[in-house]
């Protein structure tokens, strides 16, 4: 169930448009909704999700976003992920996700993992 989240993180690293296209359109579902502190506002669809990677990978060629953990109950997922450079993490990230029917419908995602202030 939770393979889309993979998939959808996968084409963060993706260095194709249509590679980025193919593997968002596998792991989302409609009315796909997104926000993380990276962004001024949380991003609603598909476009300006796929803008928002495309964005990430021009400023970071090469760059990825691996899933190092995850879990799932009931529909809703936890996903640790890791943004990578040449191997070397820049950040960790936790996200929250809501999946309906095997796909990622709405990702929340937070920096860190919630360490105490």
């Amino acid at each position: 169930m939770t393979e889309s989240i993979h998939i959808l993180f996968a084409a963060w690293g993706d260095p194709t448009p249509e590679g980025r296209v193919a593997k968002t359109d596998a792991a989302i579902g409609p009315e796909f909704y997104y926000s993380d502190p990276s962004i001024p506002a949380p991003i609603e669809g598909r476009g300006a999700y796929l803008d928002h990677i495309a964005q990430f990978s021009a400023k970071m060629p090469g760059a990825e976003a691996k899933v190092v953990a995850v879990s799932e109950h009931h529909g809703h997922a936890r996903a640790t992920v890791d943004f990578l450079k040449d191997g070397t993490r820049m950040a960790r990230g936790q996200y929250f996700a809501d999946l309906q029917d095997g796909k990622v419908v709405r990702l929340i995602g937070f920096t860190g993992m919630g360490e105490p202030a």
